[in-house]
């Protein structure tokens, strides 16, 4: 569930018409004031458990306490503010690594720590997106992984439940 705010502030003669998404998770139990990420117009909402009990109601002239997670302008093309616009919306802290450096995370080992079949780089033995077998030789990986195996099971790392 996601709620909204739709500005239909007028600006220099005509309509905003930006909706601004309010991620449920922060905005869970929340009362205060937010920013209109088009054109900075201040709305009072208070939320209950997810849902608006009261607003949004455009406050003029007052001052915000928080901006939009992301917004868009579906009558300008889909125009859009992504996370993180600068004066427009706030920054999404929780973020994984990969959407912000572009890179995805390279997870060799599972949490007990036995090897993965999904990362990257697949040596050429692996086929089509490493498609392995069923019952697949976990000697097959690459030289390091299987290194980095064999030393945590030499450690005691590697888990078995």
């Amino acid at each position: 569930m996601c709620d909204i705010i739709w500005c239909k502030n007028e600006v220099d003669g005509k309509d905003c018409d930006t909706i601004n998404y309010l991620d449920p998770y922060y905005f869970w139990n929340w009362e205060g004031k937010i920013a209109c990420a088009g054109c900075g117009a201040v709305y009072y909402i208070h939320m209950i458990n997810g849902f608006n009990y009261k607003g949004p109601e455009e406050r003029p002239g007052e001052t915000h306490d928080i901006r939009p997670l992301y917004a868009d302008m579906p009558y300008d093309g889909y125009a859009n503010y992504r996370p993180d616009t600068e004066g427009r919306t706030r920054p999404y802290e929780c973020m994984p690594r990969s959407w912000l450096t572009g890179e995805a995370d390279m997870v060799k080992f599972s949490i007990r720590g036995r090897p993965v079949r999904g990362w990257r780089p697949q040596p050429p033995s692996a086929g089509l997106a490493g498609s392995f077998g069923f019952n697949w030789d976990i000697q097959k990986l690459s030289p390091e992984v299987w290194e980095e195996y064999q030393q945590k099971l030499a450690a005691g790392e590697v888990r078995d439940f």
